[in-house]
């Protein structure tokens, strides 16, 4: 879940290399909603399929930090 990793972003000192491709998509969705910045590669095309290169978090907004206060670990 993207806020799960908006958590442990949060304890990692930035900037950090996702390279998990659950991760990678929930960094997508958090980039998206303004919590992060990030840099997220496209896909490169391979023989077998697609490789997604790691996306590197930059920071988490002021918007992102609101929301693990909002929404604290349980």
């Amino acid at each position: 879940m993207a806020l799960d990793l908006l958590h442990r972003l949060s304890e990692l000192t930035l900037p950090v290399a996702v390279t998990h491709g659950r991760d990678v998509d929930a960094v997508r969705v958090l980039a998206l909603a303004g919590h992060i910045k990030a840099t997220i590669p496209k896909p490169v095309r391979t023989l077998d399929g697609y490789d997604q290169p790691p996306a590197v978090v930059a920071s988490i907004t002021s918007l992102g930090r609101s929301m693990i206060k909002r929404f604290p670990r349980r």
